[in-house]
């Protein structure tokens, strides 16, 4: 017999009544329901996939080693809460100097010394970054074979980003990163970064040219053509730098790009103007993220840390606002890590849990098994994070004691990507065990491959191979 003091058997029904978090726990109709709360751990913090925050390690092009320089080589931050990927921005001319010849040797070095330490990486490819130091971060063949470009102030050169020429050349570029990075499993997302200053999609600190939505259009498109399998990231200003177009052309713009599953980014968090002339979050317009987090991540980026002052850091409430409006699922800053988190280690810990995903399991209604048919059982799952799993995980329960054997059995009909942030979502699925009858613990876990998913339950009791112990069960 097991002793689980966690697991709590309803009262009897004729004689109560119960009402958990919004669901009528009705014990006349849900005798069967065991309360698992007491098993839940909201401290501990956990280190899962494809969530929390980021660091930007290339910063606009290669020539500017920005927060690079002050990298200790043999520092990889793995005390840093949540740390999910390294975000590479970088330019076309970085990599291709002459036509057809591609150097990704910067790239890959990065990519392999990183990865070690079970980082990802989050990639955009710009072509214009504002400064005569940069001039061709589109490559200068391409003006050389007569791809129409703005020379401005300061030796800068920003391409037309509709011309023929700048397109057509951009599109074998894009195709040959498509090879190189599609199915890279170590690359989480792709930003649509080939149009705009800084591959923000905004014309700002250059001709300042409002162009139609079919330009906009063509660059999304290259970006979803060529990477089929990663998540592909707006940036909000492809929207937001366009209004005087229209809304009606703008809101076209926004339905296309939704349609295409794109997820949503805004580089300008606590930025001074938009803290100042808009909401308290200073997103510019926070509504434009219920398009599209639904079905994709949104990716927030904070100003360069370094440059903000206190009265708009406000201790970082504003970021906080920003990160529960928009469902975000990144969050990253310019500028190293180490100062940052020496300043800000509770916010730092505080979001990475809540970026993403964070589940928890409330309760489960659970009769007795009959072993060799089918029962059906009902998951209480509850997400405290800002945003769902986007990715399906493998869902599987096992049972296991001391009574006649060990199964495992999986649940495909358990979607995680269902289990919405805010809420507690019930599953009902259907177990068959095929055990002898007797006393068993059913445990549960999630999976991406072989690797476990972390659940907000007692580091007590998760197993070795990535399950959580739940309570006991009867299989007769």
């Amino acid at each position: 017999m097991f002793d689980y003091p966690n697991c709590e058997t309803l009262p009897n029904p004729e004689t109560s009544h119960a009402v958990e978090f919004g669901h009528l726990n009705v014990p006349g109709r849900q005798p069967f329901y065991r309360d698992l709360r007491a098993l839940a751990d909201d401290r501990r913090i956990l280190r899962n996939p494809h969530k929390g925050w980021y660091w930007h390690y290339i910063d606009n092009g290669y020539p500017r080693p920005n927060y690079r320089r002050d990298h200790d080589p043999s520092d990889h931050l793995e005390d840093f809460p949540g740390l999910n990927h390294i975000y590479l921005r970088f330019d076309w001319g970085d990599i291709e100097k002459e036509e057809g010849v591609y150097d990704w040797s910067y790239i890959d070095s990065i990519m392999e010394e990183w990865s070690r330490y079970d980082y990802r990486f989050g990639i955009r490819l710009v072509t214009y970054e504002g400064s005569g130091e940069i001039p061709f971060a589109t490559p200068e063949y391409v003006f050389k074979a007569g791809a129409k470009c703005y020379a401005l102030p300061g030796g800068r050169l920003e391409p037309d980003y509709g011309d023929p020429v700048f397109l057509e050349k951009l599109a074998r570029f894009m195709e040959e990163a498509g090879r190189k990075f599609n199915g890279d499993p170590r690359v989480e997302l792709i930003d649509v970064g080939t149009f705009g200053t800084w591959g923000e999609g905004h014309t700002g600190n250059g001709s300042d040219i409002v162009y139609p939505s079919w330009v906009i259009k063509k660059h999304i498109d290259l970006h979803v053509k060529n990477f089929p399998d990663k998540f592909v990231i707006l940036n909000d200003d492809h929207i937001n730098h366009r209004w005087s177009r229209g809304r009606e052309e703008n809101f076209e713009l926004i339905d296309y790009a939704a349609s295409l599953g794109l997820g949503l980014d805004d580089d300008s968090v606590c930025v001074r103007y938009y803290a100042e002339n808009c909401c308290y979050s200073s997103l510019r317009t926070p509504w434009l993220f219920e398009y599209f987090y639904p079905n994709a991540p949104v990716v927030l980026e904070f100003e360069h840390y370094q440059s903000v002052a206190p009265e708009i850091f406000k201790n970082g409430y504003p970021f906080l606002e920003a990160m529960q409006q928009a469902h975000a699922t990144f969050a990253g800053f310019h500028g190293y890590p180490r100062p940052w988190l020496k300043r800000e280690p509770w916010f730092t810990e505080y979001g990475a849990n809540r970026l993403g995903y964070w589940l928890f399991v409330e309760g489960i209604d659970l009769p007795p098994l009959m072993s060799g048919v089918n029962n059906r059982i009902r998951l209480h799952v509850n997400n405290r994070g800002f945003a769902a799993p986007y990715l399906k995980y493998d869902v599987k329960l096992r049972l296991g004691g001391t009574s006649g054997g060990c199964q495992v059995i999986d649940l495909p009909d358990v979607d995680c990507r269902r289990w919405k942030p805010g809420e507690i979502t019930v599953e009902s699925t259907a177990v068959r065990p095929l055990v002898a009858p007797g006393k068993y613990i059913l445990e549960m876990g999630l999976f991406e491959g072989a690797r476990p998913i972390e659940l907000a339950v007692k580091e007590s009791e998760k197993t070795l191979d990535g399950f959580y112990r739940l309570c006991e069960v009867d299989v007769r």
